[in-house]
């Protein structure tokens, strides 16, 4: 599910309707990051920034708190798992909403992720209008 305006009550642009939501995307892949940005346009509101690295995007997450933080599973540093670990050991980031992106769709895989705490497994090519809807 994609970022809603989460500070409603809040005197900063996102209540007034300017953004609805920062999201993060780790990830290497820099066609993957276009691929993302393009997606994420049809959203309006919502703002993208990315980390080239796992190290990298835990610090980024840490230190801005984005409303979303899309992790890709297969990073040049530490994969996946470990940023989940890393964010979730920071008392700034456990409460962080993470979905782990991935070309590995096989069911272990996506209930091992889930179960190790992200909320969502979304599998790539993205699912367009299913990333849309949520």
């Amino acid at each position: 599910m994609l970022p809603q305006n989460p500070h409603p009550d809040s005197g900063s642009p996102r209540a007034s309707g300017e953004s609805r939501g920062r999201v993060l995307y780790i990830e290497d892949n820099q066609i993957n990051i276009m691929i993302v940005s393009e997606v994420l346009s049809m959203k309006p509101g919502l703002t993208l920034e990315s980390a080239p690295d796992g190290s990298t995007g835990v610090s980024k997450a840490l230190e801005t708190q984005p409303d979303l933080v899309l992790v890709d599973m297969q990073l040049p540093d530490i994969d996946g798992r470990e940023v989940l670990r890393r964010l979730r050991a920071d008392p700034r980031g456990a409460r962080l909403r993470c979905i782990a992106l991935s070309a590995n769709a096989m069911p272990e895989e996506i209930d091992r992720a889930l179960r190790e705490g992200f909320d969502e497994y979304w599998t790539k090519p993205l699912d367009v209008p299913g990333v849309l809807a949520s």
